[in-house]
Order: C-alpha cells, then structure tokens, then sequence
C-alpha cells in the first residue's frame, strides 16, 4: 500500500512539474514572439519617423523657394519692370550675387503675352552665369509655368535634362498684392547631388534619389507603382538583416511622380531586442527546466515520501481510533516536529482548527482592508505574510509568496530591499522610513519597523510602501501652475507697456504721413503722394494691431475695465454694418439685420460692444464669397442677449477649429494672403465677452459657411461667475 502512495503522488509531482515547464515554455515563446513582433512594430515607426524628417527638410526647401517668388512677385519695382524694363532694376536688384545669395539658379520674368522679358541663370555656388535649360524655355513656351490669374501658383518639381529643379511661379502683383497680374515670375533652384548631399547632413541618413523617367535599381522599380498612385504614402521595407529602408516619391507641378527617394537606416533597435529576447527566452527555459528537474528530485527524496508515512499514520490513527500510537520520524526538521506534536493536537484538534481559522480570519481582514502594501519578512528576508495589497502588487498568492525571499519577489524588492538596507535594521533595531523612486517611475514612501518577542529579541520587520506618486505630481502640478501664473502676468504687463511706448512714435509717423498727404507743407509728385499714402495706411494698420495687442494684454493683466451704460441695439448694429458697408460693397455682399421687437437697448460697454460686432461682421466679410450674403440675428434669451453672426462663405476644418479664439493664432484659409489679419480679433471678442459675463460659441462647414454668436446680459453692471467656455458643433442646420 505505501509503495502504490508513493508512486501515485511521484506521478503526479511529475506530471505537474511538466505541466507547468509546458506552460512556462509556451508562455516564454508567446511572449517571446509578440514582443519581436513589438520590436518590429517600433522599428517601423522610427523609421516612419526618420523618413518624415527627410520629407520635411524637401519641403522647407521648397516652401523657401515659395516664399522667396511671392516676396520678389508682389513688388512695385517688379511690377513697374514689366512694362519698362529699367535697367536700374537689373543693375540693382538683378545681380548674380543676389540670386546666389538666396540660393535661387534661374529666375524668369514673363509678361501676360508669354513673352520672357528677362531671363537668368546663375551657378549658386560660383555666382558665376550658367546657360538657362532649354526645358524650361519649352514649358514657359507651352504655359505650363505660366499663372493664368491673380490667385494661380505653381510649384514642385520640374525634370530637367541636367538635373531635377524645385520650381515655384507666381503672378507678378503690387507690394499690396493687387492686380491685375502682369505676368508670371518663375525661379527655379537644381535638386543636385550637393543639395541631396546637404539634405543627408541635415537628417543624418543615407539617401538615394531616382528620376521616375530613367531607369532605376530593382527595389525602386517594385515601389515606382505605389509611389505613382499614392505619392504621399511612406514605403517602409527591410533591405537586409542589417539595414531598413523608407521610400517616398516627390511630385512634379503637375501631379504626377518625378523622384522617388530611398532613406537608408541601421536596424539597430531590431537587432538588440531579437538578441535580448532570444538570450531571455533560452534562459528562462533552461532555468525552467533545471528547476523543475530539481523540485521534482527534492520533493521526491525529502518530502514526498515522508509525507507518505505521515499520511498513512494519521490514517491508521483515524481508522483506529487508537491515540496511543506514534509516530517516528528521523531528522531533526519541520516533519520531525509535527511527527512529535501529533500526538499532542489529536484531542483538541478541533478546538485548535476552529481557533486557527478565526486567527486567520481575523489577520486577513485587518490586513486586506489597508491600500498600503504590507509584508512580514523573517531575520532571513523570508516573507511570512502580506496583505492583499501587497499580493497583488507581487502577482502572487499568500501560499505561495510565504517563505519567498524578498529580494526574488517581482515589484516590491525594490523599495523594501534596496532603498531600506533591511539587513541594517536587525543590527540597528532602529525602525527606517523614506521615499524611494523606482525604476518606472513611481514614488513610494516606505517604512520598516522592526518587531520583537518577549525577551526583546528581533524576530522580523514589518515593512510598509504606499505610493505617493499621484501626491507628488500633484504638488509638482501645483508649482508648475504657479510659475506659469507669474509668468503669464509679467508678459501680459510687459505686452501692456511695450504697446504704450510703441504708440506714441507710431502715432506721430501717422499724423506726420498725412498731413504730407494732404500737402500741408507743399505739393508732392504723384510717386510721392503714392509713398506717403502707403505709410499712413501701413502705419494705421499697425496701430490697429497695436491696439488689439494692448486690449488683450490688459484683459489678461485684469486691467481692463468696462463702462456700462444703456444704448439702442438696433441702432448701434447698423452703425457697425454702415462703418464696414464700403468693404461689403467691394464684393457685393448683402447685411441683413434683423433684431426682436422686445429688444430695443441693453446695458454694457458701447464700445466694447461695437468692437465684438466689428471683428465678428470684418471677419464674416472677410470670408464670404463675393455677391454672398451675411446675416445679423438678435433675440432676447431670459435676462440674456444673443447675437448671431452668420456668413454663407468657405467655413472651417474641423482640424482648425480648435486654434480660434486664441491669441496670434490662424486657421489655414483665414492666414492666407488673400486676407490680412493678426489672430487677436476673436481672442478679443472671447474676452470681452467673458468680461461681460456671457459666452461665445461658434459651428461651421466648409464650403458652407460659419456661424459666430455671444450671448451677455441685457442688464450687465458686472461680471459674472465663470469663464465663457467657447462651444463648437458641425450642426447640419443652419443658423
């Protein structure tokens, strides 16, 4: 019988111990396959990466190239050029250096006949002059670097038979960008090795460039397809075991692929993680399987099978119901004690289950109800118990955390061990406490007392982590608000000073413009009168800007004050449409107002009011198309007024609509040239608005125009609780 035990329970030992090598192993190479698979992964998106700043590098290059065209387009010099062709001009503005200096190779002036008024062509590097490409001569022949209009630009990439070039043409206007166009300035600049080679330098890869009308490398000619119908698109592929490649093509200015280029990158981020992976998975098997061949020999030899004769005593015992037997172990260990303690607990045993459990019990309730992790550890760093917490943070169960040293457990050996020096604590009997930062970046406070029998004698330490790390972000939070508070302030007042002293000279040089406008001090030539006019106009525009800048910064200083008063409302919306009727006029836009008969005048700051109504309306002409029609509701809401200001014009992507109403900032359509404006006009309308106590909210969709209302009350003396949180929708009605 005890032969047949011992066999059953050795089976099952080792089944068990294959089991769970079985589990460890398949868990080893998932694991170890997703995370290659991550690697991968991360490989992919630094590479992505990487190429994206090569892409970035181009297009700097050729927005430069575009805002150069555009500057030397919108000239009155260039535009006088056209029709007189000075050679004061050339002289001055037309040199070799020049066109060096801005890293231009050809520059082309071509009137609205299609005839090339001047032409040159410079080596960058030299400044010397070089022959003008006679592909470029045939496209100004067939048009297809000439603007057709006002609003018509070109640029990308033209292939040329000596090299590829970044090519921009722009309709040649006056210094206000009027028109009508007298023709189309091209410049072009080579994209040749140098400029690659720069560009290598500049994103620190290695880069390879192929024309899409000549032949190229194998790997080129598989990607020249996905590049021609989706250019934009990043190709990223492995070339080799060691080396990673992004391909992405360029367009030309007529849509169509005219390079495609290669960034060539070290797997290096691969390569390390498959070789960490591989030397952990291979050490977690063998130490697997060690371990598995170890406890099953050791539980085979020193327990197994006397835990047999144990088992079979106490069955006999039972069977019997003879407590005078004993029972004989050898070793002088934890069975030997309970061999001798046996016969002792046989009477009271159940008393002694009953009281062990309700200790237990009670243990365990006490100690899973703290969040602070909590774990007992004997003189040998042993845990003898842990609270749930404490448990869960290690993974683990308490059966088989207890007698774990604490240096092996996952999480919580480096707090308790490390930074507490517990083998100090037995020899100091001092209790030790602090905070520690791990690793992954939490912070714990933790503590360890240590605790003693009877005799005074230190028989372990009871040792406690909690995690701080929500409290210290916190306080960090709090600091960083502050300073950011400060500093706000100062620059509100230091804006609010600076406008100040800036509008006191900016003034003078206005009054001074005009009155030489007016011919005061003597009559002026037409050129002159011209001049003069554009200062005073340059210079009002910058006071207007000055102004926006100033009211900003003292409503953020929280130095704006406003003055209430009563005004009708129907009057002063149609003062605000008659003050912006010749814009409206130039583009035919219809204003309708339309206002509640219930409301005939409210309370707030006139002028306040009017310059809320002024940038809403300026804006919603602005933006409307021409013969459009703009639309002023006003209606009564409780004790409140709410204004709405609708326009039928080219609206708002929902990607932009998060940069209105702040400071300086511009959606695409509303920073483009065709329309001047600084970005402060609606952050003024928001504060305003909230210094009156209401709010403003706006919806919007291309092509289909926008709305902008406030609301503020018809009654205001003064402000009310909150802030004004600005809404957005894309409703599909309209307002």
């Amino acid at each position: 019988m005890l032969g047949v035990y011992a066999i059953d329970i050795s089976k099952k030992v080792l089944i068990i111990t294959l089991l769970i090598f079985a589990v460890l192993t398949a868990s080893f190479t998932f694991t170890h396959n997703m995370q290659l698979s991550n690697f991968l992964e991360l490989e992919r998106a630094d590479t992505l990466e990487n190429v994206e700043r090569v892409q970035n590098s181009v297009a700097t290059e050729q927005g430069y190239l575009d805002y150069i065209v555009q500057d030397w387009a919108c000239w009155d010099d260039t535009y006088q050029f056209i029709d007189d062709k000075n050679q004061e001009y050339i002289n001055v503005d037309l040199q070799n250096q020049t066109l060096a200096g801005i890293n231009v190779n050809v520059m082309i002036f071509v009137n609205n006949s299609g005839e090339v008024v001047y032409i040159k062509s410079v080596d960058t590097h030299t400044a010397e002059e070089m022959p003008v490409s006679d592909d470029l001569l045939a496209m100004i022949k067939d048009g297809s670097l000439l603007t057709t209009g006002e609003e018509d630009l070109i640029s990308g990439f033209v292939l040329l038979e000596e090299d590829p070039m970044f090519i921009s043409c722009h309709p040649i206007l006056t210094t206000t960008y009027e028109g009508p166009s007298k023709g189309t300035l091209i410049f072009g600049r080579y994209f040749d090795d140098e400029l690659l080679d720069s560009f290598k330098r500049v994103t620190r890869s290695s880069l390879l460039m192929y024309r899409a009308d000549e032949n190229m490398p194998t790997d080129f000619q598989t990607k020249i397809k996905n590049a021609s119908e989706n250019p934009d698109r990043i190709i990223v592929e492995p070339l080799n075991e060691d080396q990673i490649a992004g391909y992405f093509g360029l367009k030309d200015i007529k849509g169509n692929l005219a390079l495609l280029i290669r960034a060539d990158f070290q797997r290096e981020l691969y390569q390390h993680g498959e070789r960490t992976l591989s030397y952990m998975y291979w050490f977690l098997i063998l130490t697997g399987l060690m371990t598995g061949v170890g406890v099953k020999f050791a539980l085979d030899k020193l327990f197994i099978s006397r835990l047999v004769e144990i088992d079979d005593f106490v069955t006999k015992v039972r069977s019997e119901k003879d407590l005078s037997k004993r029972l004989d172990l050898k070793d002088n260990d934890e069975l030997y004690r309970l061999s001798r303690e046996i016969n002792g607990m046989l009477n009271d045993i159940y008393l002694a289950e009953q009281e062990v459990k309700a200790q237990a019990r009670e243990k365990k309730v006490l100690l899973d109800s703290l969040n602070e992790l909590v774990v007992f550890v004997s003189p040998e760093l042993k845990i003898i118990w842990a609270n749930k917490a404490a448990l869960e943070y290690m993974n683990m169960d308490l059966e088989s955390a207890m007698g774990v040293c604490l240096k092996a457990t996952p999480g919580i050996s480096g707090p308790l061990v490390e930074f507490m020096y517990l083998e100090h604590i037995f020899t100091g009997r001092e209790k030790k406490s602090g905070e520690f930062t791990a690793k992954d970046g939490k912070v714990w406070f933790v503590q360890a007392t240590p605790v003693t029998d009877d005799q005074g004698k230190i028989i372990g330490v009871l040792q406690t982590c909690r995690d701080v790390t929500e409290r210290k972000e916190s306080e960090k939070l709090l600091q960083e608000k502050q300073v950011a508070e400060v500093a706000n302030r100062t620059k509100s007042e230091f804006l609010a000073n600076m406008s100040h002293e800036l509008r006191t000279p900016l003034n003078s040089i206005i009054g001074f413009s005009d009155l030489l406008y007016e011919k005061i001090y003597g009559d002026l030539n037409e050129k002159q009168l011209k001049a003069v006019g554009n200062i005073s106009r340059s210079g009002k525009h910058l006071l207007n800007l000055i102004n926006d800048i100033l009211d900003l910064s003292k409503v953020e200083a929280g130095k704006l004050e406003l003055e209430y008063k009563e005004f009708e409302l129907s009057s002063k919306l149609n003062s605000i449409k008659n003050l912006l009727s010749p814009i409206a006029d130039r583009k035919m836009i219809e204003v309708q107002i339309r206002v509640d008969e219930s409301l005939n005048t409210i309370r707030a700051d006139e002028a306040r009011f009017a310059q809320i109504m002024y940038n809403l309306l300026d804006n919603a002409i602005k933006f409307s198309k021409e013969n459009g029609l703009v639309k002023i509701e006003a209606k009564r809401k409780g004790d409140m007024v709410e204004i709405k200001v609708k326009d039928y014009g080219i609206g708002i992507k929902v990607e932009d609509q998060s940069k209105l109403f702040k400071p300086f900032s511009q959606v695409a359509s509303f920073s483009s040239k065709k329309v001047q404006g600084t970005g402060l006009g609606l952050a003024l309308v928001k504060q305003i608005v909230n210094l009156h106590g209401g709010y403003v909210w706006f919806n919007s969709r291309i092509g289909k125009g926008s709305t902008f209302a406030f609301t503020i009350p018809i009654n205001g003396n003064k402000r009310t609780e909150g802030d004004g949180e600005v809404e957005s929708s894309n409703r599909s009605e309209t307002a």
